[in-house]
């Protein structure tokens, strides 16, 4: 049986491929961006989860710790993020959701009931969307429940960064509608900005578009990172030479990835700002009339 770890499954979403979608979101990711919107789909383990607002101070969760990570200090828990083995059971006993795990490992039969009971609201556009972290990081669950979809006669969108083996996302092809794969920086400074360089990236998309899928380029538009005219141009270029790019969409930023990081007890996030309309406009313009391809934000 095939089993896969996601983190979230987000029903009725209209962000992440046409109409309403039900978005399975996967753990695991082999970039860092620096403005990561997804810290819990970093890391493909499970882990804990700490919403200190909600803690009532009851300390139910130091006296279940097994490897004595949390203790109290001043009515409030204090944890031990290396001594923390992410077992889950102060989670278990925590009255207030103050402590919560992040990540189980699910079935492709568990996620398919949840999906049957949401097509009801797909229409003719929507559909069921795997995402994450990166699909491609868990190649054999993302192919196993893209095929149930797919048999179901449901419509299958796969958002991934590219970064993966080749043949894994060729593998996808005849049981997705469409690809939502991502153009995150300039190759100058891809590395340096999602720790790893374009290369792989790049020979991914053009492998996709040999084949005839269908893509939508999605970018990431944060300014003080990655929003330079090096980027805009490589956007151009890419849905120039690639001709089965339908159209790129720009992404602002949002900074709902900081209090993510934070509650993980990963390094804090450096706060970035978001694009004026005004901006977005300018630059889906500039990357239209040079492109010929619909840019949309």
């Amino acid at each position: 049986m095939i089993t896969g770890r996601i983190f979230h499954i987000q029903r009725f979403s209209t962000d992440d491929g046409g109409g309403i979608r039900t978005c399975v979101f996967l753990k695991g990711c082999p970039l860092r961006c620096i403005w990561c919107h997804n810290a819990e789909g970093l890391s493909f383990a499970p882990e804990l989860a700490f919403y200190e607002k909600n803690c009532i101070g009851c300390g139910s969760c130091v006296t279940v710790c097994p490897s004595s990570a949390l203790s109290m200090q001043d009515r409030a828990v204090s944890i031990d993020r290396k001594a923390c083995v992410s077992c889950g059971q102060c989670a278990d006993v925590c009255p207030s959701e103050a402590l919560v795990t992040v990540g189980r490992t699910v079935t492709v039969e568990e996620v398919m009931e949840t999906v049957r009971r949401d097509r009801i609201f797909y229409g003719t556009k929507g559909g069921l969307t795997i995402t994450g972290g990166e699909p491609l990081a868990q190649a054999e669950f993302t192919l196993a429940l893209a095929k149930a979809a797919k048999e179901e006669g449901i419509s299958v969108a796969v958002e991934t960064s590219g970064y993966g083996e080749t043949e894994d996302l060729l593998s996808l092809v005849p049981y997705c509608d469409s690809f939502l794969f991502d153009c995150k920086a300039s190759s100058e400074e891809h590395k340096m900005l999602t720790g790893v360089t374009d290369e792989k990236i790049v020979k991914n998309l053009s492998a996709l578009c040999q084949v005839g899928a269908s893509i939508i380029l999605r970018c990431p538009m944060v300014e003080g990172a990655n929003l330079h005219g090096a980027l805009i141009q490589k956007i151009i270029a890419l849905s120039k030479d690639q001709q089965a790019i339908k159209s790129i969409q720009l992404m602002p930023y949002h900074s709902a990835g900081l209090e993510k990081s934070s509650v993980l007890g990963k390094f804090p996030q450096k706060q970035y700002k978001t694009p004026s309309e005004e901006s977005l406009h300018c630059i889906a313009k500039e990357i239209e009339s040079n492109s010929g391809t619909l840019c949309f934000f």
